[in-house]
């Protein structure tokens, strides 16, 4: 292929000439890989400052990202030793990557002039360093993986999500409830009946809330005995009489929140509750 000359007419102006400029380390992308070319020669119009290339040249770049890309690629005779290290004939491990037998016969060969695909090569990395250390962190693997190769990645964290929570709605002696709540109950006793409380109570019998009754406002309130870590959330209520209702978007807000709204249901009345964490807690938020 001829080498361009510059010099010509730019056409995205129409009005500069494009003359040849030589960058000692011009940045650009290859392939959607980045890539640091040195010396690149490319076209820039004195007038506008339009770029363009000459075909040569990027074909030299795609040689440079190739030679680069090589050193990130697991090379035949590891690709060999993983899958003998594994035990597995080519068929078996073939499966295991989910890839025909004859891409890997290609990949293993030592006169190859193409590697694996990306994709390929970071999942036999994958299998390889869980071999060799046990659990890995996959996500920051592949995170260091992509860095190598030029790319930053800033991955956004998040909360563990928090499973649902089955409770069971049972009278306590507000003597075993937290001292915060067996005041705040106490203030509103008027009789000894009322010395109890009705609690929500997990499968292994840890009582997390109790519930109460408004009869000016007609609402059910749940208060949780301890800080959990989100702030919204379903209820899902099943009656003593078999009735099921839920509760929508029950916000808490110093540990209490209202589940149900103009409810003619008491605490008396509730079997069980479960809880479904809608929003959570920020990291900080839950220090």
């Amino acid at each position: 292929m001829p080498r361009v000359a510059f010099g010509y007419k730019c056409q995205e102006c129409g009005q500069g000439a494009v003359l040849e400029k030589i960058f000692p380390e011009y940045k650009t992308k290859v392939k959607g890989y980045p890539l640091v070319v040195e010396n690149a020669r490319i076209g820039v119009c004195d007038r506008c400052g339009a770029e363009h290339f000459d075909p040569n040249e990027t074909v030299r770049w795609r040689a440079l990202l190739q030679e680069k890309q090589s050193e990130f690629y697991l090379r035949p005779d590891d690709i060999k030793h993983l899958r003998k290290e594994l035990g597995l004939p080519m068929e078996q491990f073939a499966a295991l990557l989910g890839c025909t037998r004859q891409s890997l016969y290609n990949w293993e060969r030592s006169d190859r002039t193409v590697p694996q695909s990306r994709m390929a090569d970071l999942f036999m990395r994958l299998i390889r360093e869980s071999r060799s250390l046990g659990q890995i962190d996959v996500l920051g693997y592949l995170t260091a993986q992509a860095e190598k190769a030029g790319f930053h990645l800033a991955i956004s964290s998040k909360a563990k999500p928090t499973a649902p929570i089955l409770a069971f709605a049972r009278k306590i002696p507000l003597s075993k409830l937290s001292t915060q709540v067996h005041h705040t109950l106490s203030l509103a006793a008027d009789t000894e009946s009322q010395q109890e409380a009705v609690a929500l109570v997990t499968e292994d019998n840890n009582a997390i809330a109790t519930l109460s009754y408004d009869y000016q406002d007609a609402k059910l309130i749940l208060l949780f005995l301890h800080a959990v870590p989100f702030v919204e959330f379903d209820a899902e209520i099943r009656f003593k009489d078999g009735k099921q209702t839920t509760g929508e978007h029950a916000t808490i807000k110093n540990q209490e929140a209202t589940v149900l709204t103009k409810t003619t249901h008491t605490e008396e009345d509730v079997a069980q509750i479960r809880l479904l964490p809608q929003e959570l807690l920020s990291t900080s938020e839950s220090k």
